[in-house]
């Protein structure tokens, strides 16, 4: 097929048919293999389908849809992105080489016919394995009656964006490089350069600023594989006995959209293979505007990476003597890491060792680059450390403490202990120079001083989520002075809503099953699950946990205590509510769960329940209080000090 334009005399063609006839005999081998690895899936099918006798062939329509989605969103992302590159090397691989760019070039088609015709050839190399192995598994669907018109066609259009998608970015990345060893590299890193730095720069904002995780980041969109497999899903209702499962392709527009981006990619390169000169044929960087890209995008890597590794050997395990940086050492160890990037970068742009003299200026500048890295991200210029959300922008907060789960509380509901959550936030923002100077002491005196690893997650009304982590330290002064952390956490523990959801599970779950540990229980049995001695019995037990907590039982988590002592553990009666939360109602998807709960003497509901089913007698009962009331009120604040997880 030719397209032409006519401009009076002469005639311009944007496709040569005989290149492009060439392109696909060269590399047969490749896509001739894979068109043939993928017939071999409905052969497969077929020979299991004539193993099955016809009257009881249950094979509907849905399941094919299943496994057509499946396909597409599992595996074709990966498989296309990692084939995208094969076929970029294969169609402008006469780049790389002078002898080779100066025939191509020599040819009586111009640059934009050359570009076409290896683009189309390019996407054919890359469409023709799915094409066999499509209609061989819809000639099957059809012969044998579970043919699928709507997945079929959906299917078609996501192999097609994703294919655009993935051969746009190679083929840029094919623009902006002279040398083939290059080209599979600079691809790479295009795909993952955006998880890669939030990666690099979360873990320099650790090192200074209290709270930050990974969530405080989000630049996934950049990284079109990333976000392809975490938006791209088969979204399907599970059999539940009545009609078939309901299949649906959910995202299909995240790759039509990358698929546009992928339009803009090959315009884009197409522009710059008009601009390319032959004689870059081997360099790195085919452009010189672009050397100094390279070379300091080189230097910023390296002061992330080597930078990092250099002050982790050398002075942190070392020197350092909190859980937060010092600076001045942090950006020697950058500057040295940036340096060392910056020369190799130079090397490979100039094929030469001797690269130093008259460097002293691109030093200078990584130099100056690692300072105001270092400079922005202690000072918290962007207040990601000082952020808390206001009141009227919270839809729900959930608190994890040492695995303890609170929440999530919503502000509908909830709206004084959104508060209290709130206050307990501002006062860790508010404490962060003495979070930062605190050292960690880790010989844990219970009663005395305790560390609590925090998390702090808010849902927002825009639909976001906000997320912290604190790593803290509480001592016993601390809690009992107005306004620190350490005494609003406390204070938030006594509340008897908190009380109540320490031993409830999440409103939208369904309980599984109540496992039991103690030395108490009857017949010396240290361990015992409810589900295998009777399912009721976790109803049972359950709905005694609720009545202690709705009258008051339940006692506050002490912040100072946890379940370490060698003293305690022998008198400790355990439960471990093990329940699963939906995590998609349209998949039917659940997720498991599981809460421990440490029974008090005052919960008198739970241990009648356990009496009652025949857990315990009342003599093991009566010992366990007596012991456990002993071995708990030797210790400051201990008698209230029982529930955490």
């Amino acid at each position: 097929m030719s397209w032409e334009v006519s401009s009076m005399p002469s005639k311009r063609s944007f496709f040569n048919r005989t290149l492009f006839r060439r392109n696909l005999s060269h590399s047969w081998p490749l896509w001739g293999l894979l068109s043939a690895a993928g017939a071999m899936v409905p052969l497969y099918i077929l020979l299991e389908l004539l193993n099955i006798p016809r009257r009881s062939l249950t094979f509907p329509p849905e399941e094919f849809a299943s496994a057509l989605y499946n396909a597409v969103t599992l595996f074709a992302p990966g498989f296309t992105a990692a084939y995208a590159i094969l076929c970029a090397m294969l169609v402008w691989g006469y780049l790389y080489n002078s002898r080779s760019i100066g025939l191509f070039h020599a040819l009586p088609v111009d640059r934009t016919c050359l570009f076409v015709t290896n683009t189309l050839s390019g996407l054919a190399m890359l469409l023709i394995p799915y094409a066999v192995t499509g209609f061989l598994g819809c000639l099957l669907a059809v012969c044998w009656g579970f043919f699928h018109l709507t997945a079929v066609l959906n299917t078609i259009l996501a192999v097609i964006f994703l294919s655009v998608t993935f051969f746009g970015m190679a083929t840029l990345c094919a623009m902006l490089t002279g040398n083939i060893f290059a080209l599979p590299a600079l691809y790479l890193l295009l795909n993952f350069l955006s998880p890669l730095l939030e990666s690099l720069i979360f873990n320099i904002a650790q090192q200074f600023l209290v709270g930050i995780n990974s969530e405080a980041f989000r630049f996934n969109v950049l990284s079109p594989i990333v976000q392809i497999y975490s938006r791209f899903t088969a979204r399907y209702t599970r059999f539940t006995g009545e009609g078939d499962p309901t299949v649906s392709l959910h995202g299909l527009w995240v790759p039509a959209l990358y698929a546009l981006a992928g339009l803009g990619m090959l315009a884009l390169a197409w522009f710059l293979y008009r601009k390319r000169h032959s004689e870059r044929a081997g360099d790195v960087v085919a452009f010189r505007w672009l050397r100094p890209v390279f070379r300091y995008g080189v230097a910023l890597l390296g002061g992330l990476t080597i930078g990092r590794l250099l002050y982790f050997f050398l002075w942190e395990n070392l020197f350092q003597k909190g859980s937060y940086a010092d600076i001045l050492p942090f950006f020697v160890c950058t500057a040295l890491g940036g340096l060392l990037g910056c020369y190799a970068a130079s090397m490979l742009l100039e094929k030469s060792r001797r690269v130093f003299r008259g460097s002293l200026p691109s030093a200078a500048i990584v130099c100056a680059g690692a300072a105001v890295l270092c400079l922005l991200v202690s000072m918290d210029v962007f207040g990601a450390e000082r952020r808390v959300p206001d009141l009227e922008d919270v839809e729900s907060v959930r608190l994890e403490d040492r695995g303890i789960l609170s929440g999530p509380f919503t502000l509908e509901k909830d709206r004084e202990q959104v508060e209290a959550v709130l206050a307990f936030h501002r006062s860790l923002v508010d404490d962060r120079a003495y979070i930062r100077s605190c050292k960690p002491d880790w010989h844990h005196d219970e009663g005395k001083f305790f560390s609590h690893y925090i998390s702090l997650t808010y849902r927002l009304a825009d639909g976001s989520t906000l997320s912290r982590q604190y790593d803290l330290w509480f001592d016993r002064e601390r809690v009992e002075t107005a306004g620190t952390y350490e005494n609003l956490l406390s204070a938030f523990y006594e509340d008897p809503k908190v009380r109540r959801c320490d031993v409830t599970i999440p409103e939208d779950a369904s309980l599984s099953s109540i496992s039991i540990s103690s030395e108490y229980l009857k017949d010396e049995a240290y361990g015992i699950n409810t589900n295998d001695q009777n399912p009721e019995d976790t109803k049972t037990l359950y709905a005694a946990l609720l009545r202690d907590a709705d009258e008051g039982n339940v006692p506050a988590k002490d912040v100072l205590a946890y379940y370490g002592s060698t003293r305690n553990t022998d008198t400790l009666l355990c439960f471990a509510v093990r329940y699963r939360t939906p995590i998609d109602p349209w998949e039917g998807s659940w997720s498991y769960g599981y809460k421990d709960i440490y029974v008090h003497p005052q919960m008198q509901n739970t241990v009648d329940a356990l009496i009652s089913l025949g857990y315990m007698t009342e003599e093991d009962a009566a010992r366990w209080a007596e012991d456990y009331t002993r071995d708990h009120t030797s210790e400051p604040r201990m008698e209230s000090a029982v529930i955490f997880g």
